[in-house]
């Protein structure tokens, strides 16, 4: 009632004023009071002042008029991206890959602008070594497009090795254990459709269960299986991330070709490998993953020995990581093909933890990280007790 157009409104009331003048006494009380009712209901509704039971749960419970703008906004955030924003913001992030973040956020761009209700998004495959960021830029994207990892659905694929651990993400049938509760893929598209399904390791899945995911890609939905409910697809962006074939898509990464012609080679390097030709026939596009080399490297490692010292609620000095750490890692990483990174800010996080624990205890909120040779050494130039920095503290050399 509330969004009627003026002049109709002022048609009503010259229409209800001719009826009562014409009408005889009673009617026109009727009229009147009928017309008072509605006046106080509506009065009464806008005001959210009637009964519980009658209030749109909305009214009782939240700010409905800030919901609905902000369900507004998000309804059509993604209609469109701007590629280059979205490429520039997942590369301060994702160090290494700027070729691959470009194509991506290309194709997202026209994939989002270009929907389908019978299809995915996009089912994009990351293909590379490991260590060399495919998971985190899932991640990222995640949190980049969506602004958190609750739209970001992740699954190990390494869990579905046999047949039959398909039934934990489609569901069970009726008569089995767990044919109560949906699967974990279907349940967690059912509530939060708009999303990343991150595939990870899907080569290491078995191939029945990369087969379950053929409707997925090619429908535009799953069929649950212990209801029969069909659960939608197509606002969900899938990727996968695999290491099959690594050392020949890495080669092909460092190649100087179009994103296209290195997908091309990529997707048949795959289909060599791990993946069934009906599986990678789905998939919209592979994007190679170079090796890191050389000062990415030494991003990388910045970047992980930071956020070890943020879980700590510590800050790394400005300058404060000893460029021979990052020297170090370098070489340790450069003609290393698994494990990558990842082992290695293992290792740096064995190091340096329980001096980061003690730091913080002391009241530090400010440190550095020096290597004296035998150790690694945790300096504190900043603490509580003061805002001024502090003069270095040298805290206890750890062995290796």
């Amino acid at each position: 009632m509330t969004g009627l157009n003026p002049w109709l409104g002022r048609l009503f009331i010259v229409l209800g004023l001719i009826t009562i003048d014409h009408a005889s006494p009673a009617l026109a009380r009727t009229l009147v009071v009928g017309a008072a009712v509605v006046a106080v209901f509506i009065f009464l509704y806008q005001g959210s002042y009637l009964p519980r039971f009658i209030m749109d749960v909305l009214d009782r419970l939240t700010n409905k008029a800030s919901l609905e703008q902000a369900y507004a906004q998000r309804s059509g955030k993604l209609v469109t991206i701007d590629a280059d924003q979205l490429a520039d913001r997942i590369i301060a992030r994702v160090i290494g890959q700027n070729d691959a973040v470009h194509s991506i956020a290309m194709q997202l761009r026209r994939r989002f602008a270009a929907r389908r209700a019978d299809k995915p998004i996009a089912v994009f495959c990351l293909a590379g070594a490991p260590g060399t960021g495919k998971t985190h830029f899932a991640k990222v994207l995640a949190d980049e497009l969506y602004g958190g990892k609750g739209h970001l659905h992740f699954f190990d694929m390494s869990q579905f090795g046999q047949p039959h651990a398909a039934a934990s993400l489609f569901g069970q049938a009726r008569g089995y254990v767990g044919s109560q509760t949906y699967g974990a893929l279907t349940a967690a598209l059912r509530d939060v459709p708009d999303s990343i399904v991150l595939l990870d390791e899907f080569e290491k899945a078995h191939p029945e269960v990369h087969k379950r995911f053929l409707t997925a890609w090619n429908d535009g939905f799953i069929t649950e299986v212990s209801d029969g409910a069909r659960v939608a697809t197509s606002d969900a962006i899938f990727i996968l991330t695999t290491n099959a074939a690594s050392r020949r898509i890495g080669e092909i990464a460092e190649q100087n070709q179009t994103a296209e012609d290195r997908g091309r080679l990529a997707k048949a390097s795959l289909l060599d490998a791990q993946f069934a030709p009906e599986v990678l026939s789905r998939i919209d596009e592979v994007f190679a993953f170079r090796p890191l080399k050389g000062l990415d490297i030494a991003r990388v490692v910045a970047l992980e020995i930071e956020a070890i010292a943020q879980q700590f609620g510590l800050r790394i000095a400005g300058g404060g990581i000893d460029p021979k750490i990052l020297l170090d890692s370098i070489e340790t990483l450069s003609n290393r093909l698994q494990g990558g990174v990842r082992d290695l800010t293992r290792a740096l996080e064995r190091q340096v933890t329980d001096k980061l624990i003690d730091a913080r205890a002391a009241g530090a909120v400010e440190v550095r990280l020096i290597d004296r040779g035998s150790g690694v050494t945790v300096e504190v130039t900043r603490s509580n007790a003061t805002a001024e920095p502090l003069q270095p503290q040298s805290a206890e050399v750890l062995n290796n």
